[in-house]
């Protein structure tokens, strides 16, 4: 960064306005998001952003405008972490927003850092380096998505689900719409700063050709169809893990799974299973095959998979039914599910008290589910968020399950923005996605990401669908194996193209 020089009283005030305006910016910018989906927002504001930074701002000051824009973007966006942690995690206020402030200053150097090597960069390539934001901005989020195991949360491109522009999922995927996002800002600057008209050709041109991309099928339909139900058991989270509930609990769901026995599969919502497998293996796992086995159903459900041999505990899912196979779950919470290094474990155990919280991640291979002939692709809640870990099961998958347990986010725009992720996932990979929760929101979800049905949040509800299996893969399954060079590499080279020109 370069040094500023002294500000004077009139150039503090103008910087402290533009910080100000900046926050406000980075804060609204949730709004593009469910539940609002205010998606235009994604463009508009980027676009305001530019007109804040784009004076005689030193590269340091517009560094720290884009920091406070990225702390007033996830402080909003992201701040039912708190909930989670104080409400149902029991930490002390004071560690809860301890831990979730530092998580939101974190995320917000993504949006500082884009902001930062655009402004060094126009030091050397003028207006053209306008241009260079949309690459900045895909780099830093794909970035985003692998530091500490990751977190894309609120990624640009989510909000992106009802516009045209989720057309271009199935090729370039969420960090490709986020760049698309940054492009149209680009053209929106222009337009409103220089009057340049030409670049209504630019808005223009990309929605259009967004919803052309939504009328293509990339995949195709696999013949037969599968009757499926899911069951929506709204467990309360201070509730779940009591002993004295489980009984209840399990009543909860066979209640409701026995008005279902015509349903070629039933799924059950993350650790739906009150206690670990070796606990309820004689009472609960064993009568239950036995009683779908007789009505001629399979049942998926979440539960603690332990290993009693080696004192290992699982997030997992079985299938009960003529066969039993297991999932593990392979891309664990940092600090929800596991802690990387074994001291912070007692550090944070008396500040922190989540049930299960160092469990071990499965392996990268697993035998997938298959029910009636249709390969399902398995995730556990929070792997839903990484294309990745979902493209996995691909192509063999013919369907996509998702078992996730939002309570812990309480009533919240969490739940709404996680339903929009599993909707993102099924733009890049033209797959039904079948989202099972337990207190909302469970959906069915089509191959263009469109919500087939879905349940009110906070109560015992059931949905039933029939859905059909696709086959093939979208261009997505290529592109995501090189997005990784595509993200670095070109930051890579403009950094030390400007460094060489300023040396």
């Amino acid at each position: 960064m370069t040094a500023a020089a002294p500000l004077n009283t009139t150039s503090r005030n103008y910087l402290i306005i533009r910080i100000c305006v900046a926050l406000v910016l980075g804060s609204l910018l949730p709004l593009a998001f469910a539940p609002f989906s205010i998606w235009p927002l994604a463009i508009l504001i980027p676009a305001l952003m530019l007109m804040v930074v784009q004076s005689s701002l030193s590269t340091r000051n517009v560094f720290y405008a884009g920091w406070i824009f990225g702390i007033g973007y996830f402080s909003f966006g992201v701040y039912w972490i708190y909930n989670s942690l104080h409400d149902f995690g029991m930490a002390s206020p004071v560690v809860a927003g301890g831990i979730t402030g530092l998580l939101v200053v974190i995320l917000a150097l993504a949006p500082a850092l884009t902001f930062h090597f655009w402004s060094h960069s126009r030091r050397h390539l003028g207006d053209v380096s306008l241009w260079l934001l949309p690459l900045f901005w895909f780099g830093l989020e794909w970035i985003r998505g692998w530091i500490l195991t990751g977190m894309p949360w609120l990624s640009l491109g989510y909000s992106q689900t009802g516009s045209p522009l989720s057309g271009f999922a199935p090729l370039i995927g969420v960090y490709g719409i986020s760049a698309m996002c940054l492009f149209m800002a680009v053209a929106l600057f222009l337009l409103l700063r220089d009057r340049r008209y030409s670049m209504l050709v630019i808005l223009i041109a990309i929605p259009l050709s967004g919803w052309l991309l939504q009328q293509v099928e990339w995949t195709e339909p696999q013949g037969q169809s599968l009757k499926v139900t899911m069951v929506q058991g709204n467990i309360p989270q201070e509730v779940k893990w009591r002993r004295d509930q489980r009984q209840n609990i399990f009543n909860t769901y066979w209640r409701e799974t026995s008005q279902f026995w015509d349903s070629d599969l039933i799924i059950w919502p993350e650790t739906a299973l009150p206690g670990n497998s070796d606990e309820i293996e004689q009472s609960v796992l064993q009568p239950m095959q036995k009683t779908l086995i007789e009505q001629g159903t399979t049942i998926i459900s979440g539960v603690v998979g332990s290993d009693k041999a080696s004192g290992r505990y699982y997030n997992s899912a079985v299938m009960l039914g003529t066969e039993r196979v297991w999932y593990h779950k392979r891309h664990l919470v940092l600090f929800g599910e596991y802690y990387p290094m074994r001291w912070l474990l007692n550090l944070f155990s008396d500040l922190i008290n989540i049930p299960y919280s160092d469990l071990t991640p499965g392996p990268r291979e697993q035998q997938l589910m298959s029910v009636d002939g249709h390969a399902l692709g398995l995730s556990i809640c929070f792997e839903d968020v990484f294309s990745r870990d979902i493209l996995l099961a691909l192509p063999a998958a013919n369907l996509l399950i998702n078992l996730s347990n939002d309570a812990w986010f309480g009533d919240s725009t969490a739940p709404h923005q996680h339903m929009q992720i599993a909707q993102m996932r099924s733009l890049e990979t033209e797959r039904v996605m079948m989202r099972s929760t337990n207190t909302g929101v469970t959906a069915f979800i089509d191959h263009k990401g469109r919500v087939i049905a879905q349940t009110a949040q906070f109560e015992t509800q059931s949905l039933t669908e029939v859905v059909l299996g696709r086959e093939g893969v979208t261009p997505f399954y290529y592109f995501a194996r090189i997005q990784g060079l595509l993200a670095v590499l070109p930051l890579l080279a403009i950094l030390l193209l400007v460094r060489r020109k300023a040396g």
